[in-house]
């Protein structure tokens, strides 16, 4: 992991409200996260370790991950403020894969149980709403291994492939609020993309295969 985020200048997790009131885990977390940015750029190595430390306190996240439902998706916000880096805990269950986007921050990706499919994407838009998209890396993490992106190439999704593994709990560290930018969602399955403006959060999890609805056959009344 060799790659480095430039960003705009925002807010250290130290200067924002609450991070004192953290536990411990989070409040180290948050600590070393400053150690190692700068005023411009983000060592994407350095971050990725962080996060891999953090994530192997199995203590912490244990009673955590308890009180997200297994069978369901769920996800749990660690650390949020109001700008900057982010901490989020996000379980996906059996089969379940997220909808293909672009973060338009740095982001990270470190599993805490089970398997995490990653798919990093490269994407060509066009302005008729059709995409090219080519699957750049695909990865099946498990505990110790993790996933940065920086933009623009930062098109990826990420869930549970069935037959995998446990499916996952996740944490996903954001290097800003996504929700702040204009944003990309894609389909890789009908090569189009659509545009998600500020705010707009995308679409969450596609539904396991086993769960698809079937096709409804149209039928046209009798006239006569």
């Amino acid at each position: 992991m060799d790659q480095e985020a430039r960003f705009q200048q925002s807010p250290r997790n130290g200067e924002q409200r609450g991070t004192s009131g953290l536990p411990g885990p989070l409040r180290r977390f948050a600590d070393r996260l400053d150690e190692v940015r700068s005023a411009d750029i983000v060592p994407m190595d350095q971050v990725g370790q962080v996060l891999v430390e953090l994530a192997a306190d199995e203590g912490f996240f244990g009673p955590l991950i308890a009180q997200l439902p297994s069978g369901s998706p769920g996800s749990r916000w660690l650390i949020r403020p109001e700008r900057g880096p982010r901490l989020v805990l996000v379980h996906r269950p059996e089969a379940v894969m997220g909808y293909t986007h672009s973060h338009r921050c740095w982001v990270g990706h470190r599993p805490v149980r089970g398997v995490e499919t990653h798919q990093k994407w490269d994407a060509v838009r066009h302005a008729d709403g059709r995409a090219e998209l080519s699957l750049a890396d695909e990865r099946a993490l498990i505990p110790g291994d993790v996933a940065t992106l920086v933009p623009p190439r930062d098109v990826h999704n990420h869930g549970h492939v069935a037959g995998s593994g446990p499916s996952p709990y996740s944490l996903i560290l954001l290097g800003d609020d996504m929700l702040l930018f204009d944003r990309e969602e894609y389909d890789p399955e009908r090569g189009t993309w659509r545009a998600l403006a500020p705010g707009n959060p995308g679409r969450d999890n596609r539904l396991p295969a086993r769960l698809a609805p079937e096709p409804v056959a149209l039928t046209r009344s009798r006239s006569d």
